[in-house]
């Protein structure tokens, strides 16, 4: 009877973990990090705007690569005529630009490089999203520099924030290579943002282009595509409203431009991409040759990081 109880005891504590270290939907802990330029102040206003609208925690961090070292010359001044240090200057103005728009909101400023600094926030507050912006662009920039980086190594969704929020995500784009880390960042994105208008899109560059130029192998081809994209979608954990009103779209043509191309037509918020370091497409939108989706759509980019495989 004593072994049953700590085998119970045990199997509850695991799923106790699970349900800890699996990132919340919608997202209960936001971190964001700021560099403190006007670019910043994008991403801050969307990290609140998403904060109170899913009711999450909100903590917003800097660091202080360098810039939290006294100068020699104030050492010599009286206490009361020293300046405030870096980190009570840079909290004072996160704290005056945020005012009253978020309740509740919490400030971490620490010294050292900024990747370092936002994944140890990111662990340390159990965070089921870090919010960026594309930042300034010069060594101390914190932001800039660092989202290529964070992409790789961040152990939960990344939202990069490039434009004015103007109200909540209405329109969304999704891209798709039909890979499972796609059909999951397609779910996470419906649960995420369940009243927006959706457009599901498979974009890759057609090789033997010329040999479609026969009405019925065309016919036959076009028919294929559909079919799959039809099928990814019927497996997707999806509301049945969505469902009814989703877009699909298969394009043939680089995915930066067929992307960006939509999103300039048809006034699209948001991209999401689905991936995990293993996805084709994770590699062409971070790292792959030529214009990278992150930074050539015009619309904010989510990336939703996939639950690792076991």
């Amino acid at each position: 009877m004593t072994k049953v109880r700590i085998l119970a005891g045990l199997l509850q504590e695991a799923e106790t973990l699970a349900e800890v270290t699996r990132a919340s939907i919608p997202p209960k802990r936001i971190v964001l990090a700021t560099d403190l330029s006007g670019r910043g102040d994008r991403a801050l206003d969307r990290a609140i705007q998403l904060a109170n609208s899913w009711e999450a925690e909100l903590l917003i961090v800097h660091a202080l690569e360098g810039e939290g070292l006294p100068l020699p010359g104030n050492l010599r001044l009286p206490s009361w005529r020293r300046p405030p240090d870096s980190a009570a200057l840079v909290e004072r103005q996160i704290r005056d630009d945020v005012g009253d728009a978020c309740p509740g909101f919490r400030v971490h400023v620490e010294e050292g490089g900024a990747v370092p600094v936002i994944l140890n926030a990111i662990e340390r507050e159990r965070a089921d999203l870090a919010v960026v912006g594309l930042g300034r662009q010069r060594p101390f920039s914190g932001i800039g520099s660092t989202v290529d980086e964070l992409f790789w190594r961040s152990p939960v969704s990344v939202l990069v924030v490039k434009r004015r929020p103007n109200g909540p995500y209405r329109h969304i784009l999704v891209g798709t290579d039909f890979t499972e880390e796609a059909r999951h960042g397609f779910e996470v994105a419906a649960q995420f943002f369940p009243d927006a208008i959706f457009a599901l899109m498979h974009a890759y560059e057609l090789p033997y282009q010329s040999l479609l130029q026969d009405n019925q192998l065309s016919r036959d081809f076009g028919a294929m595509e559909r079919a799959t994209i039809h099928a990814f979608v019927d497996e997707a954990d999806i509301s049945d409203e969505l469902r009814r009103r989703l877009i699909t779209l298969i394009e043939h043509g680089s995915p930066e431009l067929m992307i960006s191309t939509y999103l300039m037509e048809q006034g699209a918020h948001l991209t999401v991409i689905g991936a995990y370091e293993r996805s084709n497409l994770f590699r062409v939108i971070i790292r792959g040759k030529g214009p990278r989706i992150v930074e050539t759509v015009p619309s904010d980019v989510l990336v939703v990081r996939a639950e690792q495989p076991s």
